[in-house]
């Protein structure tokens, strides 16, 4: 019987590279790793490379409320 696999992190989530003294981020496309059991995060890095991250550093982006009332 084989078990089920946890749901994807929903969500917009980012990795922030320090690539030559900038910091970059780079938006998150979670894909599944059966040999780790656990959804990875990708990201293209700012020299375009498909490179996979550490979980514990992706950050997911929140709404903010921008609008004032005038």
């Amino acid at each position: 019987m084989s078990t089920a696999k946890p749901r994807r992190p929903h969500g917009r989530w980012v990795y922030y590279i320090l690539y030559e003294d900038i910091l970059w981020p780079c938006p998150v496309k979670w894909e599944w790793e059966s040999s780790y059991h656990a959804w990875l995060p990708f990201y293209y890095s700012p020299t375009l490379e498909f490179v996979a991250g550490n979980p514990a550093k992706a950050t997911k982006i929140t709404k903010t409320k921008t609008k004032t009332k005038v």
